[in-house]
């Protein structure tokens, strides 16, 4: 496996990520700060994320405790380009099922929040958000170890 440095943006401390073939990025346990980047699988979207427990940043969700992402989305192509729809999934895939819960997906200006994720169980977590711009809808994907 390929491990790449994260960019990310902000203070405070988070993980890493790496990358796979084609099996998106997979967290490390190496510091970086609390906002991770993304690219969209074909490009067009640089996706920044972080997590929310409750109200309080934090490095990674807590297994069986609800929580938020908070998506930054901005367009690699075009800066006018604008955000129509997101959905916010995960999956365990070596486990072959997904969250027991729907979050709740508002959209804001130049990004999203999806509220009432919830990891029931450690394991590798594959995270999905599909942004469509109205014309098209492209994957933006990561994995988060919960142990």
């Amino acid at each position: 496996m390929l491990t790449l440095p994260l960019l990310g943006v902000g203070m405070g401390v988070g993980m890493g990520v790496g990358a796979g073939a084609g099996m998106g990025a997979v967290m490390q346990s190496t510091p970086q700060p609390v906002w991770q980047e993304v690219i969209s699988n074909d490009g067009s979207w640089n996706l920044k994320w972080r997590v929310l427990i409750g109200a309080r940043i934090a490095e990674l969700p807590v297994v069986r405790r609800r929580f938020s992402l908070e998506l930054h989305i901005e367009s690699t192509r075009d800066p006018k380009q604008i955000v129509m729809a997101v959905l916010v999934d995960a999956q365990m895939p070596e486990h072959a099922h997904g969250m027991n819960v729907a979050p709740t997906i508002s959209l804001e200006p130049g990004g999203a929040v999806a509220d009432g994720m919830l990891f029931h169980m450690s394991g590798r977590w594959e995270v999905d958000v599909d942004i469509d711009d109205g014309v098209t809808v492209e994957r933006a994907q990561w994995n988060i170890l919960m142990y």
